[in-house]
């Protein structure tokens, strides 16, 4: 093993984890955090020279021109930095510390470049604002033999606080016959992230934010470079911005790998990174971004056979694909000053800025609220806990809900609404229960057991949920699926309820509030026609549409997983947190590192097991709670330029207009024709049908021509 830090620190971090919450639960909560290790130094002491307010003031100098791009490459090169203003002196440092004035060496002559190197350069000049540039230059062979005797780098710590030490590429997995070869590839099959910093800024124990994790809090952020390096030579970016790490319970000394969030502030360089980071649908515009990396159910700090590091996203995917509002991510590689440190994906970050970006409005105009949970060194307190804005309208929904929602008057006026199902203007809009059902169908289909109720808390908690809403606005609260890596475990998994927690305010959270809408018949008839779109015919999860989009995540990934494995495959050899034991097929304990081959296994389970056989089970467990109608939907079939519907009993109605052939209460619309026989369509219509039998309505069957 790679492992630096004895089994006892292990104990130490497991025994901290026990400690701070009322279960043993890995769970991933974000608060205010207590101190949990020695205090981080004052912000004045620690910072790696960011941009002060008096040089955000003056004229900058002109920037330093690299000869070579950063990226990939297989031969030694010799680097010339060289400036438009020939006047000015050129600093520049290889250790990740920032260059000044005083700090870096003064650029005479090329820079040889052998092996994996960051360069980090300005040009100074009296009077004038230096311009901080960083070229990370990758040599993926070398990358390979990384620390692979478990010493660390030149220059960098034996020890990281109290943390759980990992360096460097296992040789077992590098000189694997099944392996050696597809690791290079591996390491180009998806873009990079570049952190570049003091590496005394991570791992000092007195100053260091990886040695003492478990602490948050502007006090916390270092001053840093990201670059995203692409190996076809693809155009990323280069940013200086600010630091912190990122998450709840794996902050935890027994976890080496850590993620961390990124801020993007005036005093480090431009105050927005400004790229499409999450395509063309996505924002291009940031103030933060998140770098997760899988946690529970992973191989760094679970040491968990379970591990396929794609539940998190892919529930967020899941929603996403509904039409919902969703946290987009992607995957990458992390170097941190040329060293390699796995796997890792970004998240947008659902808060008053993302909302402000994807809607409308200023982000002042938000309410963002969550669940603070109780695990972990930051968890505790009560439940919910506001992000942005005001906990208010939160509180005026959850008391509407409390009192009962069975009758349409109570029912519909939570969505500014009268009892007809008409605008009221004189209502504030505070529920939205097209996305609370979508949003709870993304949950039910996952088995999540640690959003939004937390089996871990006995049911009695929240956690992992967010709940947006604009005060100017005419929608309701949104919720987004976070932190659902306890997911597509157990086939049989039943998170239907209802469960207890949200009968006190602090325990508030989307779930009790779809509970407590159950009551209304309305609702009932909103949910079978949310399952009919979502589990029927093609539906975002039906078999078919979950495997094809899983399969995509899956081949996003699958190459770099050897480079996973080789990183951080060994970390928890020993046993990680809450793991099964790992058992080969003669029945002996299993050693040695994980490998893409126990990936493979966990991903085949999935897709031949579970999500061919995941939806008929949720809609059982539904059946159960009486959410299904009796009368199915009708058939439809199209010929040539006409469209047929069938129903084996009842009369069809349906409408051309896109409005739905039942009124509220249960009549036949105004707008609605009873089916007759074929019906000639044209493109761009859209045909909403039921079925009408003995008084109960079928769930909506939409056609779009």
């Amino acid at each position: 093993m790679k492992n630096l830090i004895a089994s006892g620190f292990l104990a130490l971090g497991l025994a901290f984890a026990l400690s701070c919450g009322r279960s043993n639960s890995p769970m991933e909560t974000e608060a205010p955090a207590p101190e949990a290790t020695a205090q981080i130094e004052p912000a004045e002491q620690r910072r790696s020279t960011p941009t002060s307010k008096a040089d955000a003031k003056k004229q900058k100098a002109e920037p330093v021109v690299f000869s070579h791009k950063r990226g990939f490459y297989d031969a030694p090169f010799d680097l010339t930095l060289s400036c438009e203003d020939q006047s000015a002196e050129i600093r520049f440092t290889t250790n990740g510390s920032a260059p000044s004035e005083s700090n870096g060496t003064i650029y005479t002559k090329p820079i040889p470049v052998k092996g994996p190197m960051v360069v980090r350069a300005a040009a100074f000049k009296p009077g004038l604002a230096a311009i901080l540039k960083a070229h990370t230059f990758i040599f993926p062979g070398d990358v390979l033999t990384q620390s692979s005797d478990g010493l660390p780098p030149a220059g960098w710590s034996y020890e990281w606080g109290q943390n759980r030490v990992d360096y460097g590429m296992d040789p077992r997995v590098v000189n694997d016959p099944r392996y050696k070869d597809s690791l290079i590839d591996g390491l180009k099959s998806l873009p990079s992230f570049s952190l570049v910093l003091p590496p005394d800024d991570l791992f000092d124990s007195a100053r260091g934010i990886y040695a003492n994790a478990g602490q948050d809090g502007r006090e916390t952020e270092r001053a840093c470079s990201l670059e995203l390096i692409y190996a076809d030579g693809t155009k990323g970016f280069q940013e200086e911005c600010g630091v912190r790490i990122r998450g709840g319970f794996s902050r935890m000394p027994m976890n080496p790998k850590h993620a961390f969030r990124f801020f993007f502030r005036k005093e480090y360089g431009e105050g927005k990174l400004k790229f499409p980071l999450f395509g063309k649908e996505g924002a291009d515009k940031f103030d933060n971004i998140d770098l997760r990396c899988a946690q529970n159910y992973s191989w760094s700090l679970a040491g968990d056979l379970r591990g396929v590091f794609l539940r998190d996203q892919f529930n967020r995917d899941l929603q996403l694909a509904m039409g919902q509002p969703a946290a987009r991510g992607n995957f990458y590689h992390l170097y941190i000053n040329g060293q390699y440190w796995g796997l890792y994906n970004t998240c947008e970050r659902t808060e008053a800025s993302f909302a402000a970006t994807y809607w409308s409005g200023e982000k002042e105009d938000y309410d963002v609220i969550k669940p603070r949970g109780g695990f972990g060194p930051r968890g505790g307190g009560a439940s919910p806990f506001v992000t942005d804005g005001d906990v208010e309208a939160w509180k005026r929904l959850w008391t509407a809900a409390k009192k009962g929602l069975a009758s349409n008057e109570d029912y519909f006026r939570l969505q500014g609404k009268n009892p007809d199902g008409t605008r009221n203007p004189n209502y504030e809009v505070l529920l939205d229960p097209i996305n609370l059902i979508d949003y709870m169908l993304v949950i039910l289909y996952g088995g999540n057991f640690d959003a939004p109720i937390s089996r871990f808390m006995g049911e009695q908690g929240a956690n992992n949920w967010y709940g947006i809403r604009n005060r100017k606005g005419e929608h309701g609260f949104k919720f987004f699926v976070w932190d659902a890596e306890h997911t597509f475990i157990d086939l049989g998994d039943d998170r239907t309820g209802p469960f207890p927690c949200g009968d006190q305010f602090e325990g508030s959270n989307p779930q009790w509030l779809w509970q407590q809408c159950l009551e209304n018949a309305e609702f009932r008839s909103l949910v079978a026609d949310r399952v009919q779109r979502h589990f029927f015919n093609d539906g975002v999860l039906t078999p078919k549409a979950v495997l094809a989009r899983f399969e995509k995540r899956k081949n996003e990934i699958e190459k770099s997983i050897v480079c996973e494995s080789a990183r951080w495959g060994d970390a928890q050899e020993g046993g990680g947190f809450m793991a099964p034991p790992r058992v080969g097929p003669d029945g002996k304990e299993e050693s040695g590192p994980l490998t893409k081959e126990h990936w493979s296994k966990e991903i085949q389970r999935l897709t031949n097991d579970y999500f061919p056989k995941r939806t008929g089970i949720v809609l059982g467990q539904m059946g159960k709670m009486g959410l299904l109608p009796d009368t199915e939907p009708p058939a439809c079939h199209r010929e040539g330029g006409s469209l047929e519907m069938k129903a084996p009993r009842g009369k069809i109605y349906y409408t051309l207009d896109g409005s739905d052939p039942r009124q509220i209460g249960g009549k036949v619309s105004s707008e609605a024709k009873a089916y007759e026989g074929p019906i000639g369509v044209q493109h761009g219509i859209k045909i909403n049908a039921r079925i009408l039998l003995d008084g109960d309505w079928s769930p909506l069957r939409e056609v779009a021509l």
